[in-house]
């Protein structure tokens, strides 16, 4: 059995409901209670931490497991197994970026253009310096604690800050000069509980119903009807994953399935019925395994 950490704030929705629709739903006597159970013989206990403090949390072994952005793994410079990673967020399915923003009126076009000496306030100041490093400019780093935005111009010049959708830089009249990571979230484990043969069987297991459920919701399947004279016209339209189906009594017909990426459902629904299909039925799928 292993412990496991899960976050709060923006993470803590889309990470409950992932875990929700990989059938491992957290149960908690109320919603806002930090401590929480999952009826999984492989998991002892959860409890619900800062984003920020579960990379430290698993590193030292006060818990196996956990789920955080490798954000903040990056600038804990934690030393963790990262078990999957998963592209969401609080409003996107593509994670985040760590952005480099400044002023409207800013001169500044690129980050090269930035003086020495610029100060730039952030919450990821290991991040931040490493970054500036890398661009030979000089910056003074300010930690900031939140609010970010609002650090300039009395406390900071620019800021180093998180970007979903950017309509928090628009409001403060801020703008992107360049974009420093892209980060998502993890699953991450304690390289000893990792190393452990007992402890990392329910890992794994937990993890493979994990990426089964965020796999499945990123695809649709298909079942595709198409006369066998027009077969050779939709058979290039099919993915990567498909399947024959038995066709019945009726020759005159080839039956298929495939999974499709959601965001190319709309387009194949389009493309195979002027390849000739005569009938597709889309049917939802809650966990899909990629081998």
């Amino acid at each position: 059995m292993v412990s496991l950490a899960l976050p709060t704030g923006s993470l803590e929705k889309p990470t409950l409901e992932l875990f929700a629709a990989a059938d491992l739903p957290v149960h908690r006597h109320a919603s806002r209670a930090y401590r929480g159970g999952v009826d999984h013989p492989a998991v002892d206990r959860v409890v619900f931490y800062k984003p920020r403090e579960i990379p430290g949390i698993v590193a030292n072994g006060t818990f196996d497991l956990g789920v955080t952005g490798a954000d903040w793994i990056e600038e804990a410079g934690a030393k963790v197994e990262v078990v999957h990673a998963f592209d969401y967020s609080k409003t996107t399915d593509s994670g985040w970026r760590v952005v480099l923003a400044v002023p409207e009126e800013h001169p500044a076009r690129s980050a090269a253009d930035l003086e020495d000496g610029v100060r730039v306030a952030t919450e990821y100041p290991g991040i931040a310096r490493e970054y500036f490093r890398r661009l030979a400019v000089r910056a003074e780093v300010v930690r900031s604690y939140g609010t970010t935005e609002a650090k300039i111009p009395e406390l900071a010049d620019a800021v180093v800050e998180v970007v979903e959708t950017g309509a928090s830089l628009r409001q403060n009249k801020l703008r992107v000069l360049d974009t420093v990571r892209r980060y998502g979230v993890n699953l991450i484990a304690n390289p000893g509980a990792w190393a452990d043969r007992s402890a990392r069987a329910s890992i794994e297991a937990l993890a493979s119903l994990l990426r089964a459920s965020r796999a499945g919701s990123l695809h649709q399947l298909l079942t595709i009807v198409v006369p066998a004279d027009r077969w050779s016209r939709a058979e290039p339209l099919m993915p990567a994953r498909w399947w024959r189906l038995d066709g019945g009594s009726d020759p005159r017909m080839v039956v298929v399935q495939g999974v499709f990426e959601k965001r190319a459902v709309a387009m194949a629904f389009s493309a195979l019925t002027a390849a000739g299909a005569v009938e597709i039925v889309e049917t939802p799928i809650r966990k899909l395994a990629l081998g």
